[in-house]
Order: C-alpha cells, then sequence, then structure tokens
C-alpha cells in the first residue's frame, strides 16, 4: 500500500539542473536530427553542414544567454535577501562559545571563568 522511499537512493542532483554530458547528448542529437532533415530538404551535403554549423551557433549562443538569465537571477534573489538582513547585526558567539569541547573544558577547569 505505502511506499518506503529511501533518500539515499535519489539522485543528488537538484531540479532544474543540467549538467554537461546531458547537455552534450541532447545537443548532438538535435544536430543530428538538424543535419538528417537539412540534407533530405536539399539533397546537398555542404548545405546540410553549413546549416548544421550555424543551428549549432544558434544552439550554443541560446545556452550561453539561459546560463547569464540564471545567474543573474540567482544574484538578484541573494541581494534581496542580504537588503532584508542588513539592518540587523549579526550575533556571533565568543570564542570560547564556537568550540563545545574548549567551552566544556574551560567551564571544568575554571567555573568562574564562565558566565
Amino acid at each position: 500500500m505505502g511506499e518506503i522511499v529511501d533518500d539515499r537512493m535519489r539522485s543528488r542532483r537538484s531540479v532544474g539542473q543540467m549538467y554537461f554530458p546531458q547537455f552534450l547528448v541532447g545537443m548532438t542529437a538535435t544536430l543530428a536530427v538538424i543535419l538528417g532533415w537539412t540534407y533530405a530538404s536539399t539533397g546537398s551535403v555542404w548545405a546540410a553542414l553549413g546549416w548544421t554549423f550555424m543551428a549549432g551557433v544558434v544552439l550554443q549562443a541560446g545556452y550561453f544567454v539561459a546560463v547569464l538569465w540564471l545567474v543573474h537571477g540567482e544574484t538578484r534573489v541573494k541581494d534581496e535577501a542580504k537588503a532584508g538582513t542588513a539592518s540587523t547585526p549579526a550575533e556571533l558567539p565568543s570564542p570560547f562559545e564556537r568550540d563545545g569541547i574548549i567551552h566544556a573544558l574551560i567551564s571544568r577547569l575554571f567555573p568562574t571563568l564562565l558566565p
């Protein structure tokens, strides 16, 4: 009835990410379709290669613009988050409170030193 889902079995990449091998396979398949289609339409190998090259340039330019757009969006979100928290100063722990082992050791050896 119910399915047990083990989180360790899931992929480590998040939704929306695209890795280079996946991009390379998709672009190669797209260019192969364009090559075949153009050759079937024109009957010329050179015309098919020329149009395929131009399609590759357009795909690369589009991919570059998409990456720039995604990076700009992430930067904008981070800037908005920084603007919201800039008014409140950060509360940093004292050097002895950062490491629990040192804090415990000092509090046991010198109980009146730390609050």
